[in-house]
Formats: structure tokens, sequence, C-alpha cells
């Protein structure tokens, strides 16, 4: 099947793209006459201006506009300002809702920076309204009127808020709903690696980060996700006697809706310079120059949205911390001790990472010794006792062993050694790790019994790591329930070992230790 070429009349073409583009050109006459940026930077005309050129964009997009030398340039002109006056309207709207919230200690300084980028914004919109009446007028479009010119003018918000007089409704267990609201925002914190470890970026050229690192995907699923756990607030807490039992629940759906916000005007700035700045995205610059420059724009994208969002970000972290500390219910877990080589490593990081992500205070009792949960290195300690007490019980043991009473055994270590090392394997009490395991060639003490030689050949083969010794050894944690839950389901799953020290895949509900 061939495709047949049918390109519209150029008269007919013009005159329909009058229709859609009318609304449009009159506001960027407005615009480009207007000598006060409050007639420009204000979400009414914004508002409007975004819907016209929205609407304008998709048609020139089904009449394939980006591709025809003649229209392409006016279609870019549509996409700039649709973009600008998107973000623009955005970064307004932080600017008038972040003061209701004590967000940062620095809120004046994400101001000052916010009054920066919007002047950014006013340059780039003043030559995107003067190059599209430019080129609309060389593509033979009529010049239309002012429409509506009265209600474009900037009008002073009045000030204040209505006064809430509703009743609110009621909520059963309101501890619980603000400590799921708060780990929920933890959860979420969690897998927003993206944001956390922006820093890490900062020595490279920004635009070596694009598409690579970060790209429209990936920074509009975190918009999503802030957008959602916003609506989360908003239907099952908003208005509630939870909202107004503590004040912390409103800095929380601050922080989120704020990151959202950053997150949005990212998306559509990422959008905006993968598809018609960046070299990968084929533009000729002969025929079309952008409203402000890819270097320019990036630096508005990291230094302000993506940087800001990650502050907020953290700041709301620490936040939710201080919200479930408040509402923790206490409670004790006992569970064993990892089966392979105690808490090492993978196990104390773990375990570490489980109570750091809620922020609680959670504590590891073994016999009077208590240690801090959320550090690794003091948990790593801990191995020192279980150790101490797994040769304490390997020694009683192994005085009970037959081989120990052998004459035959005592007149000859080496064999005495040999007999009591498949005694313990036969009664389970060790685990060779080695395939090719050799009992270590010891010289016999004076006066030394050989009960006292194999405790000294076990612990030699202990510190080497080629064995392991059994223990039905277990540990308490106290603190946070929601921690305790956590933490039983990772001892219920061998701490994400298995018996021989291979990682096993942990459980979905357990899946933010390994983002």
């Amino acid at each position: 099947m061939t495709w047949t070429k049918n390109v519209p009349d150029e008269e007919k073409f013009k005159e329909f793209i009058n229709h859609f583009s009318c609304s449009l050109q009159s506001y960027a006459r407005y615009a480009s006459a207007s000598k006060d940026s409050r007639n420009i930077l204000n979400t009414l005309f914004l508002g409007k201006s975004h819907a016209v050129a929205s609407r304008l964009e998709e048609v020139l997009d089904y009449y394939n506009a980006k591709n025809n030398s003649k229209w392409a340039t006016f279609r870019e002109n549509t996409s700039a300002i649709k973009t600008l006056t998107d973000v623009a309207y955005i970064t307004l709207h932080l600017r008038s809702t972040s003061p209701q919230y004590k967000l940062l200690s620095g809120i004046d300084l994400f101001l000052e920076e916010t009054d920066k980028v919007l002047g950014s914004f006013y340059k780039a919109l003043k030559a995107s309204f003067k190059d599209i009446v430019k080129n609309a007028s060389r593509n033979g479009l009529k010049e239309c009127s002012v429409i509506d010119k009265k209600n474009l003018f900037y009008v002073d918000f009045p000030e204040g808020r209505l006064e809430t007089d509703l009743k609110r409704r009621e909520v059963s267990n309101p501890e619980k709903v603000i400590v799921n609201l708060a780990t929920s925002y933890l959860d979420l914190a969690s897998e927003s690696a993206l944001l956390i470890n922006l820093k890490s970026h900062t020595v490279r050229k920004k635009s070596e980060l694009i598409p690579d690192t970060y790209n429209e995907s990936r920074i509009r699923l975190l918009e999503n996700k802030f957008h959602n756990l916003q609506s989360l607030y908003d239907t099952y807490i908003s208005n509630t006697d939870s909202e107004g039992m503590d004040q912390d629940l409103l800095l929380i759906r601050g922080h989120a809706s704020i990151v959202f916000h950053l997150l949005e005007a990212s998306t559509s700035l990422i959008h905006y310079y993968e598809r018609h700045v960046m070299s990968l995205s084929g533009k000729d610059t002969k025929i079309y120059k952008p409203p402000i420059t890819g270097k320019e724009l990036l630096a508005i994208l990291f230094d302000y949205y993506l940087n800001y969002a990650s502050q907020f970000l953290s700041a709301g972290v620490m936040l939710c911390r201080q919200v479930i500390s408040k509402y923790a219910e206490e409670g004790d877990l006992e569970v064993s001790v990892p089966s392979y080589r105690g808490f090492h490593v993978r196990p104390s990081t773990l375990v570490a990472k489980i109570v750091q992500h809620y922020g609680s205070k959670v504590s590891l009792v073994l016999g009077d010794e208590i240690y801090d949960a959320s550090k690794p290195m003091d948990l790593f300690r801990v191995n020192e006792k279980i150790n101490a007490e797994k040769r304490r019980n390997l020694a009683f043991s192994i005085c009970n062993l037959h081989s120990v009473h052998d004459p035959e055994c005592n007149s000859n270590f080496e064999k005495g050694l040999k007999e009591i090392f498949h005694e313990l394997l036969e009664e389970n009490k060790i685990i060779n790790y080695s395939t090719e395991f050799s009992l270590p060639d010891l010289s016999q003490i004076n006066e030394e019994t050989l009960g006292e030689f194999a405790n000294r050949a076990i612990a030699y083969l202990l510190a080497q790591g080629k064995i392991d010794l059994r223990t039905d050894l277990k540990v308490s944690f106290k603190g946070d329930k929601r921690v305790l839950h956590d933490l039983q389901v990772l001892a219920e799953n061998g701490y994400g070992e298995d018996r021989y020290g291979n990682n096993i895949v942990l459980p979905e509900e357990l899946s933010y230790l390994t983002r």
C-alpha cells in the first residue's frame, strides 16, 4: 500500500491556523508592548497563554508542521511559549505558597532564587512572544487584535485565607494515620536516589547528565509519585481531626507538594531541552534559535529546580522521622542471630538501614549489653559476644564427647582431633565452609588436655573462616513496633543470606533496602 501525497490548500490552511493562533498572537502583541513584568508573570495571563499555545501545538503537529521548512519555526515558537508559560506558572505558585510553610531554614534564599528564575523566564517569554509575532507575519497569518485585554492585567491577590468553619471528619486512630503518612514519605524518599545523589554529579558538566542520568521519563515518574503522596494526604487526612491534632502534618504535605511542583517544572524543562535544545534533538539552529540557551536552561534546571527538590525532600525526611519518633509504639522482638557468621557486614548493614529508614531509636540487647541498631559498627561488636558464647557452648559440648575420654585419642592428639571434629559434624555442632578442608597442624602445649587442644584448633579454624559454630543464641530488639516488624521479616529471611552467606532475594515489603 502506498500513501498519496495530500497537501492542504495553502490559503485554506492559513485561514484554519488563524482560528487557533489568533488568541496567542494577540497575547503575544500585548506582552511585547507591555513594560511591566507583572503583566506577563501573573497566573491569569500565563494560564491563558499556555492553554492556547498547547492547543495550537497539537494542531500544528497534526499537520506535520515540525517537519515543514515554512512552519517549523512557528511551531518551535509555539512550543517554547507552551513550556515557558507552564514552568513560570508553576514557579509563581511556588513563590506564593512556600511562605505558608516552615520548610527550610533558608526559605528566604529560596524565594530570592525563585525571583531570579522568574526574571530569566520573563526575558525568554518576551523574546518568544516577539518571535511568534514576527513568524506569524512571515507565514502570512492575519494580525489579530488584543482580546479581553482588561482581564489580562496584573491583579493583586487579597491578603489572608478563608476561615475553616466546616466540621472536621473524625478518624478512629489518628496516631496510626499520622505515622502511615510519615512512613509513606520516607518510602518515597528512599526511591528518590536521583534527587538524593544530585550533589555527587556537580563535578560533571550538566549537559553530560542528560539523558543518561536525568531524563524526562525518570523525572516524570518521580513527579507522579509525589503527586500521589499529595493526593493520599488530601483524600485521607485533609480536614480531619488528625490534621487539627498535629501541625506537623501540614508541614509534611507542604514538603511533598513543593517537591512535586519542583519536579513538575523539571519535567517540562527536561522535555523541552531534550526535544528542542540538545544536539541530539536534531534541530537546525539556522532555522530556529531557542529563546533561552541550553547552558542557562540547564543551570536553572539543576541549580534551582532539582537542587531545591533535593533540599526540601531531605528536610521532609528529617521531619517525618521526628513525627514517627513522637508517635512510635514501643515493643520488644526476640530473633535468632544470623546463621552465617552472626552480625557481619551484610546483616549489620541491613538492620541499620531499616532503623535509619524510619529514624526511630532501636536498640539491640544481648545479655547485659545494649547496642545502637542504627550503626553497623555497633552491631559488628555484637559478634564478639556471640563468638565468645559460641566457644563456651562448644567447649561444654567437647567435654561430653566420647572421643575426649577415649585413651587411644588421648595418647594421639592428631587422631583425637580428627575424631572430635567428626563427632561435632555428626552432632551438627559446626558448619564446614571449606571444600578442601584440612585440620590445622598445631603443636601440643605442655600439660594441655585433648579437649583444650581441640578448642584451640577449632578457634583457629573459626578465625580462618573455614568453619562456623552452630548456635541457638537469640538477641532482642527494643523500640518502635513498625521498625521491629521489618526487622522480624528480615530475620525470617535469613538477614538477606542463606546459611552459606549467599545473597537471597528479600520480600517486596523490604524492597527499600535495595534502592
